[in-house]
């Protein structure tokens, strides 16, 4: 009999968690507050007593210490200077005439960065700079240059010109460098005539120009730039401005309209000082004119007396009534693929930000037509026919970035022709085919192509070994052929509309002998219409290995065990029954009731698994990859050692010190392996510390508790580099070794104080010997 409910007379109590109850909090409202003036505020701080100042309180400027170097990968080996003597003797100088043996620079020459002279004989002793430095100069370069003469060796002279604001000589100047005659050598020798050349570096060179594009407005704002200093008003006076045979006065931009300009704002931005100028005329230019800008000759320099001898020129041309100039579909053909974009180009640039579909009418529609701009040019595109003309019109609206408009409609004739001959198809080296489907049908799909070849040849699992090698062989040798026997070879019609992607089902019952089977499937062009269909490009061929099957197979892996399931691919139920097996280990197991089955892995790579159930072969590769060459293959399992490590703060300043702890412990491996505390008599945990630049700047060890934790503590020197630091932890005396990482900032929040020491290098003259 069943139980009777208990009824239950008088109070109920029902048990909950309490929770606190928020009480509503009044706003204080801010008592009105009134500031003190200095007449209040002083007798208050008059009250306090003086503040005493301590030694150190204030620096004039304070320097962190140096930062340590970084590690360095070489040996340091020290020798001593000046070496000593090893009593060799010195080479005998051959007496003679002095002679100049070579100069330079000579000539016209881009750039002058020196000057250098080479004698025969030597004509300053070894010596010191200071000594040197009270030698004569026996080199006389006109016009004078500042700069410092050094001796390379004792035979040859150097002279590096140097000013604040040049590391070269100055441009547009011709120098004279003479050595006089009655020079005289350290060991006696006598120049016996003056030698004198010279060098010239060249007047201004234009380097860019702007605009450097057509068309452009009537009143454009120019642009030159050149390889050295100028003075714009001298050369704008150098320069004419013509156009229909008419010259067009010219003048100096203002700062405002160069800043107005991105284009030439930015080219003035990107040269260097004093070499640029920018100007415009104040008249307009005439449209659709070639306008030519003539620089020089007589184009002086700001740097030297020489003057351009050439004319150098640059134009652009005025913009003109806009039209169209173009247009087509971006191929080499006479008429538009379907499907392809239709472009219009026009002699101006237009204002794409006002290119919408209202502007282009096109009969028939275009399905999904979109219409965008692009600088001269307007793009159609959509879902064109085959076949078809299109007729497209062009709105008079439509204007340029000058502000002009076409003015009246523009009517413009499109026509496509036949779609490329084209096949495609399942891409996958394996394919297996819908159970559910009323024939075994292998699906393609097509444009224009009246028939398919298809052959097919019959194989079984064993033969996936020596696909693979096909296909790695396939595009090496076309000729080659699958294994397995051809059970099909046939050609097949295609029922498709021209111009349409067409789908083609091709029946494999008879290829598979059955149900359910195996084949190597061939789809491509039969070879009486090879050379119709693809005269000039590649054939395209699809081929797969098909499986028709209603077993789908799952499998993962460990390092010892393959765990595999089994199911119905029509309906998703679990299979029992199924006999699996690994190949070529030939490892085997049953299904169970739900369809799951537990296979040992072998020491050697297998590369499939096969299921059987009753006439029904299935398989799954470890990869499909024909260039693959791994399988599934037992490993060895391995403890390993897990750490939880933390310090305080994350983040230090040099000088501070670090705490850091941790606990280790050990995962097991195995389906019984479990977190355990793994420790030894002696365990201990070593650690080494490195700064951001690689400095090692702590190490040490310590012990592990009971538990396998440790605490660690270091502090960082004063000159520690600032950046990410790390730790780099090991076990010591523990049956599994383990390391581990762990990282932290250093860093130092004060202003970027730092010294600068300079020297002046180029003061003299200095020699050296």
């Amino acid at each position: 009999a069943g139980s009777e409910p208990t009824t239950v007379n008088g109070l109920e109590l029902l048990l909950g968690e309490g929770a606190a109850q928020p009480q509503p909090v009044t706003a204080v409202a801010a008592p009105a507050t009134q500031p003190l003036d200095d007449a209040a505020i002083q007798p208050i701080l008059d009250r306090m007593p003086d503040l005493q100042a301590e030694a150190g309180d204030v620096e004039e400027f304070k320097l962190p210490p140096q930062s340590l170097p970084p590690p360095t990968a070489n040996t340091v080996v020290t020798q001593s200077f000046p070496p000593p003597d090893s009593g060799a003797t010195a080479p005998e100088v051959v007496a003679g005439p002095l002679e100049v043996l070579r100069y330079a620079p000579e000539g016209e020459i881009p750039v002058a960065p020196f000057i250098n002279v080479t004698f025969n004989q030597p004509m300053v002793p070894l010596n010191t700079l200071d000594a040197l430095a009270a030698e004569d100069v026996p080199v006389k370069a006109t016009p004078d240059l500042p700069g410092v003469w050094k001796w390379l060796g004792t035979q040859t002279l150097s002279f590096e010109y140097h000013t604040d604001d040049l590391n070269r000589f100055p441009m547009a100047t011709e120098y004279t460098v003479e050595v006089p005659a009655g020079t005289t050598s350290a060991t006696g020798g006598v120049l016996a005539e003056t030698v004198t050349w010279q060098f010239r570096t060249p007047a201004p060179t234009v380097t860019r120009t702007y605009p450097a594009v057509s068309p452009q407005p009537r009143d454009p704002l120019l642009y030159v730039a050149f390889d050295q200093r100028i003075d714009p008003a001298a050369v704008l006076a150098t320069i004419t401005a013509s156009a229909s045979g008419r010259q067009y006065p010219l003048r100096l931009a203002t700062a405002e309209e160069v800043a107005a300009n991105k284009d030439v704002s930015y080219y003035a931005a990107q040269a260097q000082e004093e070499r640029w100028l920018a100007f415009r005329s104040d008249e307009l230019f005439p449209p659709d004119t070639t306008v030519t800008i003539n620089i020089g000759p007589g184009t002086p320099s700001a740097e030297g007396p020489l003057v351009t001898s050439d004319v150098q020129s640059f134009g652009f041309r005025t913009y003109a009534p806009l039209k169209v100039v173009d247009q087509n579909c971006r191929t080499q053909r006479d008429s538009c693929p379907p499907g392809a974009g239709f472009y219009i180009r026009f002699n101006n640039p237009i204002d794409v930000t006002k290119i919408t579909n209202d502007l282009v009418t096109v009969e028939p529609e275009i399905p999904g037509m979109v219409v965008s701009g692009r600088y001269d040019s307007i793009s159609i595109n959509g879902l064109t026919a085959g076949r078809t003309t299109y007729n497209v019109t062009l709105s008079p609206e439509i204007a340029d970035i000058f502000g002009q408009t076409l003015g009246e409609p523009v009517s413009l004739t499109f026509y496509t022709g036949s779609m490329r001959a084209y096949l495609t198809g399942p891409s996958e080296t394996l394919t297996t085919l819908d159970p559910t489907a009323s024939v075994p049908a292998f699906t393609v799909y097509s444009v224009n192509m009246p028939k398919l070849r298809v052959r097919a040849y019959s194989v079984t699992p064993d033969d996936w070994p020596a696909y693979l090698t096909y296909l790695r062989e396939y595009f090496r040798d076309t000729d080659r052929r699958p294994p397995g026997d051809e059970v099909l070879n046939t050609t097949v019609s295609v029922d498709g509309e021209k111009d349409t992607l067409t789908e083609t089902n091709i029946d494999l019952t008879a290829a598979l002998g059955g149900r359910y089977g195996h084949a190597i499937v061939i789809v491509d062009t039969p070879p009486s219409l090879l050379e119709l269909i693809f005269p000039n490009s590649y054939e395209p061929v699809i081929q797969s290995w098909v499986q028709a099957t209603n077993i789908g197979l799952d499998a993962i892996t460990d390092q010892r065990d393959m765990v595999a399931w089994a199911t119905a691919l029509d309906t998703g139920a679990p299979l029992p029954g199924v006999e699996l097996a690994l190949q070529p280990s030939g490892a085997q197991a049953t299904t169970d009731a739900d369809g799951m089955a537990r296979i040992a892995l072998a020491g050697t790579p297998d590369n499939q698994l096969v299921a059987r159930l009753g006439d029904d072969v299935a398989f799954l590769p470890q990869s499909t990859y024909y260039w693959n060459d791994y399988g599934w293959q037992k490993s060895e399992r391995g403890d390993e050692a897990r750490w939880f490590v933390f310090d305080d703060r994350q983040m230090y300043r040099p000088g501070e010190e670090v705490h850091i702890k941790g606990w280790v412990r050990t995962i097991g491996a195995g389906p019984t392996g479990d977190v355990t505390l793994d420790r030894m008599a002696g365990a201990a945990v070593d650690y080494t510390v490195m700064d951001p630049q690689g400095d090692q700047i702590a190490s040490g060890s310590a012990d592990m508790s009971e538990l396998g934790g440790f605490d660690v503590a270091f502090t960082l020197p004063e000159n520690s580099n600032l950046g990410y630091a790390s730790v780099q932890f090991s076990t010591r005396n523990t049956a599994t070794y383990g390391s581990y990482y762990h990282g932290f900032q250093i860093q130092e929040f004060r202003r970027p104080e730092f010294e600068v020491t300079a020297r002046n290098e180029t003061t003299g003259p200095y020699y050296l010997g």
